[in-house]
């Protein structure tokens, strides 16, 4: 019985439209920044890393944090959007690991059903969608609150200070737990996924790199110490995300999510 149970769930998430997806918000780092140039970290939102499909507008996030080789930490200027971009400038004044991390204000948002199951099976978040089918709400709407907190690690020059291991707070957060630009094609890449400071068991991750479509390269779920392994299965930019849900059940809305990217560039 369990075992038909669970295939008939397979199938019924197979048969729902992909369509489902909402928007990724990545935050894209330059290519080979140098000290004391000015750069910008780009805003990036859209469905297909890293295609923008219009600027998200970085003065409304609720945080933009920087932090410096030295480990400082400051605020970072919110500069005018650039065609399908928001933009992020600041000029490193040394060379070394940079960590960039935003965060949006919460949002409210009702989908119909068909929209709202679909969503849960492409974010895989299964385990809702099987919840909801338990309970026999499939064919209600769902009424959630969500807000994204991407990261982007930045690389200036050769530098080899900083550490791109710092946790930095972030509701929803993942942190290597090794350098990342020591990776090359073929390594594997620990990270750890924290929510609200303590390790995510069974978070569903996906990584994409450019030109990849819609549907990430791959998926791993995390262990119980909230840990898993990304291949580097090619070099350059490459972006890891994440949503979680959880079900606070308030007044105005019974779902609130967690929208999370880390965003690099290998070797």
């Amino acid at each position: 019985m369990f075992h038909l149970r669970c295939w008939t769930l397979f199938t019924i998430l197979l048969s729902l439209p992909a369509g489902g997806a909402a928007h990724d918000l990545w935050l894209i780092p330059p290519d080979q920044p140098k000290a004391k140039d000015p750069l910008k970290v780009l805003a990036a939102s859209g469905m297909e890393f890293p295609k923008s499909e219009q600027a998200p507008n970085v003065a409304k996030f609720s945080k933009r944090r920087l932090i410096e080789p030295n480990g400082k930490v400051s605020a970072v200027e919110a500069g005018a959007a650039e065609e399908m971009f928001g933009t992020l400038p600041f000029t490193p004044a040394n060379a070394g690991v940079y960590i960039i991390a935003v965060e949006t204000t919460p949002k409210l948002i009702t989908l119909d059903a068909e929209k709202f199951n679909a969503y849960l099976v492409s974010d895989g978040l299964s385990h809702i969608y099987a919840l909801r089918a338990k309970e026999k709400s499939l064919d209600q709407p769902g009424k959630e609150r969500y807000s994204k907190s991407p990261k982007a690690l930045v690389k200036v020059g050769d530098g080899q200070t900083g550490d791109p291991c710092r946790e930095v707070g972030l509701p929803l957060e993942i942190v290597p737990l090794s350098n990342p630009f020591d990776r090359t094609i073929g390594d594997t890449l620990k990270v750890k996924v924290l929510f609200h400071g303590k390790p995510l068991a069974e978070a569903n991750l996906g990584w994409s790199h450019p030109d990849g479509g819609e549907n990430p390269a791959g998926t791993a779920r995390t262990n119980p110490k909230g840990e898993a392994l990304i291949p580097i299965a090619q070099s350059g930019l490459m972006s890891i995300r994440l949503t979680h849900m959880t079900r606070p059940n308030q007044k105005d809305y019974e779902w609130e999510s967690f929208w999370t990217t880390l965003t690099f560039r290998t070797k």
